[in-house]
């Protein structure tokens, strides 16, 4: 089955795909790789090892384009059970969700590479392997492969910055990083004085103007500049690097308390989840020339047709009454609806995609509801709920989150009034929505009334956006969502 063979697949692969490299236990084979975003690769791989039975190893899949390492979270197989193609072999958890390792081969599973809680494991890394046989399982025992994760070299453990203390000297700290006023730093720097010198009577520990010069008059001098020291060297014994080893792994896997300049701490991994949204919002704000439009918006009319929808059995929210006079402003105004590509410029998204911000454990994701402008109320709200729940159980699959052509992030059910959201590239635009407030405008017959109004804001791409075009998309919005009518059609 998986003897000598051409490896090269020509179907349509699942979402959940994973690169295979077929190798041959009597000789060299000829093998292709296939990438999910690279195709095939342009060098074949040789691969032969002669003292092992045939095998498929099984490597880390690119489930995503942001995706360059993942977690092996669980191993839904055990070593020596029989895999049927289509089988979950292991759950991996990806920068954006955590999804099925799925095998594309029937065999049984004749070792794990890789175990269970491995985290940043590279793409094609190799974490597991597959054979024909099942008499053969126990001889891939000692199996091992050039791309499987290896121990890391012993290294000692990155020593923490110790809290202060009197003997250590801190002439060169730097003082805009510890709390003072101004006029004391600036005294502090002319004195030359070290933090320990001077005596603090500020709120929390803060040293004051009056401190510095008191400092001064009672004749403190200026602190001595501090030698350099040798760095510590390492242990050279065996006995001592595997401790450091262990020890150096604990410092990054939890948090860390420590005191910092006098002030107690505690550091905190990032997830994987939480590198990605770091590094697009830094991208996004200092790539993208954000244009902020804001406008309000009357809520009665949609409050009203949710009490008219529920006594009809039909529960819809106010964000699903949001996204759906988003979609029909977008289908109006065809404009609001694109995006900006590097190569093209201005470019035509294909369909009305909305992607709606959930807020989770790991961080913050944007599940789409597609052909948004197409579909009813109540089939907004399903597709709301449905992906939500997935987005705060980690199950999205990526055909779920990736893409839309416009965003939505509502912080209606805080209390914020207002504010504005960074875009989510390769998107141009994104609205936030804040929470219904009381506002009093003039009614008919010149009557004062009060309705319940939401401040809406968009961060458009300017390069996309125009001014007008961001007046017309929100002026259809407001003709949508205060007329909710139209979005019954």
């Amino acid at each position: 089955m998986m003897a000598t063979r051409l490896s090269v697949l020509f179907r349509k692969l699942p979402s959940r795909v994973f690169q295979t490299n077929n190798v041959c236990g009597s000789s060299s084979q000829f093998c292709l790789n296939y990438n999910p975003f690279d195709g095939l690769s342009n060098s074949p791989t040789f691969r032969g090892f002669a003292s092992y039975p045939p095998h498929q190893e099984m490597t880390m899949p690119a489930l995503s384009p942001t995706m360059t390492v993942g977690n092996v979270a669980t191993w839904v197989k055990n070593e020596g059970d029989q895999v049927a193609a289509g089988d979950i072999l292991a759950d991996i958890e990806t920068d954006k969700a955590t999804l099925g390792f799925d095998s594309q081969e029937d065999g049984y599973l004749a070792k794990i590479l890789v175990p269970a809680g491995t985290q940043n494991v590279a793409v094609g890394t190799v974490i597991a392997v597959l054979c024909d046989d099942a008499a053969d399982v126990p001889k891939f025992a000692n199996f091992s492969s050039s791309s499987a994760p290896s121990a890391p070299p012993p290294t000692e453990a990155p020593a923490l910055p110790p809290p202060f203390a009197s003997s250590a000297p801190t002439a060169h700290v730097d003082l805009h990083s510890v709390k003072m006023g101004p006029a004391a730093r600036f005294h502090m720097q002319q004195q030359g004085f070290s933090l320990e010198q001077v005596d603090a009577s500020g709120p929390q520990g803060m040293i004051t103007k009056a401190d510095v010069l008191a400092a001064v008059a009672g004749g403190v001098k200026s602190a001595p500049a501090p030698q350099p020291q040798a760095a510590p060297v390492a242990p050279a014994a065996k006995s001592q690097a595997a401790p450091a080893a262990k020890g150096a792994s604990r410092l990054v896997s939890g948090p860390t308390s420590r005191k910092r300049f006098g002030e107690p701490h505690t550091d905190v991994p990032n997830s994987a989840i939480r590198k990605i949204i770091a590094g697009r919002l830094l991208e996004s704000k200092t790539t993208i020339p954000h244009l902020y439009m804001a406008l309000d918006a009357d809520l009665d009319a949609v409050l009203a047709l949710r009490k008219e929808l529920a006594a009809a059995g039909t529960k819809v929210s106010v964000n699903d009454c949001v996204i759906k006079a988003v979609a029909l402003a977008l289908r109006e105004v065809p404009e609001a609806n694109n995006y900006w590509s590097e190569c093209e410029g201005v470019s035509e998204s294909s369909g009305v995609d909305i992607s709606m911000a959930v807020s989770t454990d790991k961080g913050l994701i944007t599940p789409i509801i597609k052909g948004a402008d197409l579909k009813t109320l109540a089939e907004i709200a399903a597709d709301s709920k449905r992906l939500a729940g997935r987005a705060r159980e980690n199950k999205l699959t990526p055909e779920e989150f990736q893409g839309g052509s416009f965003s939505i992030s509502n912080l209606g059910m805080f209390p914020v009034d207002k504010f504005c959201a960074i875009i989510n590239p390769p998107q141009a635009c994104i609205m936030a929505v804040g929470r219904g407030v009381p506002k009093v405008v003039m009614g008919t017959g010149g009557k004062l009334a009060t309705v319940i109004s939401i401040t809406v804001t968009i961060s458009a791409d300017h390069r996309v956006f125009n001014g007008d075009v961001g007046a017309k998309f929100l002026n259809a919005f407001r003709e949508n969502i205060e007329k909710p009518g139209k979005m019954m059609l």
